[in-house]
């Protein structure tokens, strides 16, 4: 059996949307945009939380189960022909509570954008305290989140599909990239002042139970699987092999930066480094005051991902298609995620209980979940099959010779055990229960 033969149904397409195509590398390059953003600024904390050893060993295990969900979404999905996270969950768990998926996803990325939105906010007013002291934008944190909503948000927002993104993806990598250089490039050349060496030797290795709070960080920096169905969808040659290599291509680059910018960001300020590294920098740093203004360019550049996801989302709440109602869904789910922006200036405490809940949810339980279901189902069907022909079994309880079934229900009971030990223990740790 193909990879791509549906393995319910009879082949229709299980969504409707529209067909784009897109090449491996213009979707590697979109995913790694969804992942390596504003968020890369957080993972440097991490390391304090679970030392230099330690944050490694937690990025590495969170880099395997992250990929491993990822590609279970994707094998899902050829397996189905489903194109959304709702038509996957149709064929497998049933319309009857596919809503359950359109609320999680909704509430997974609205906080996000909400999120981008007030680190838009931050960085808006930090670099312009310093580049354009006394301008509106440096003393009036709404109104730089309303114009740059306005004017450049906005206009991001009405692109339909992720392929159209990939110009602003590129910049925005170059940007993110331009901002690692600068620390990279400030703790090479000032090891010695900034005794980085030191730091990194004395806190190679700790245990503590920050390190689950470490784990949500790098889940979360991660994070792009509410978006997992629309890049296998949006390819050009549509197969689990093209969607592998980009998985595999992503992660991989993904994990490399996490972990050297990470260690390069704790070697730099040691316990004193915040949950954005940026911050720990000083304000009065024409350097960093430039850095902020790129990162919230990149930021900007990232929130459509999300968004497009938020618009699908509320949509399939109230069953209509993706693009149905356009503009004024657009502007409604815009303004709701500009009025909560500019409410909330710290959403830290919001976005770590959002990725324990809600992010372990799509992350690690939905995958799981979708494909034990499938899997189960082609038993039962095989079963069914094989008993009405001739009474002969050909031992294979899938009907697909080529389909590692026992491996990939021991990864989906890993996945579920995973997430919710990660979930409980963040939360446990953040609340001070343990």
């Amino acid at each position: 059996m193909s990879l791509t033969k549906p393995l319910l149904g009879n082949g229709k397409k299980v969504d409707e949307e529209e067909e784009v195509g897109s090449t491996v590398a213009a979707t590697v390059i979109n995913l790694l945009k969804n992942m390596v953003g504003a968020g890369l600024l957080n993972v440097c904390i991490a390391f304090k939380y679970a030392s230099v050893l330690g944050g490694m060993l937690v990025a590495l295990f969170s880099a395997f189960v992250c990929t491993a969900g990822f590609l279970l979404i994707g094998y899902c999905c050829a397996k189905t022909n489903a194109k959304t996270f709702r038509g996957l969950w149709q064929v497998s768990m049933g319309a009857s509570s596919e809503k359950v998926m359109d609320l999680v996803l909704f509430f997974h990325t609205f906080f996000s954008c909400v999120g981008y939105i007030t680190m838009i906010g931050d960085f808006c007013v930090k670099s312009c305290s310093g580049l354009f002291p006394g301008s509106i934008f440096a003393t009036h944190r709404e109104a730089s989140i309303i114009v740059v909503t306005v004017f450049a948000i906005f206009p991001l927002s009405l692109y339909k599909n992720l392929d159209s993104l990939k110009h602003t993806s590129v910049i925005g990598l170059v940007i993110t990239a331009l901002s690692c250089a600068y620390v990279f490039g400030d703790v090479v050349w000032n090891a010695s002042e900034y005794q980085a060496i030191p730091t990194l030797r004395d806190s190679f290795w700790y245990v503590r139970l920050d390190m689950f709070k470490a784990l949500a960080l790098f889940n979360g920096s991660f994070s792009a699987h509410y978006n997992a169905p629309t890049y296998y969808a949006e390819l050009k040659v549509r197969t689990f092999a093209n969607y592998a290599k980009v998985t595999t291509y992503s992660f991989i680059i993904a994990t490399a930066l996490f972990i050297s910018f990470g260690l390069a960001g704790f070697a730099r300020f040691g316990d004193e480094v915040l949950g954005n590294v940026l911050k720990s920098y000083s304000a009065h740093d024409p350097m960093v005051q430039v850095s902020w203004m790129c990162m919230m360019v990149s930021t900007v550049f990232n929130f459509p991902h999300a968004f497009q996801r938020m618009r699908t989302s509320w949509n399939a709440m109230w069953n209509k298609r993706a693009h149905d109602d356009f503009m004024v869904t657009t502007l409604f789910c815009l303004g709701l995620c500009l009025y909560f922006g500019i409410t909330f200036q710290d959403i830290a405490v919001i976005k770590m209980i959002k990725g324990a809940t809600l992010g372990v949810s799509i992350m690690f339980l939905f995958p799981a979940m979708i494909y034990l279901s499938l899997s189960y189902q082609g038993t039962r069907r095989n079963g069914n099959s094989n008993g009405n022909s001739n009474g002969h079994s050909n031992g294979n309880s899938n009907g697909n010779s080529k389909e590692p079934v026992t491996f990939l229900r021991v990864l989906c009971m890993l996945l579920i055990v995973s997430g919710l030990a990660q979930g409980t223990l963040a939360l446990m740790v953040h609340w001070k229960v343990i």
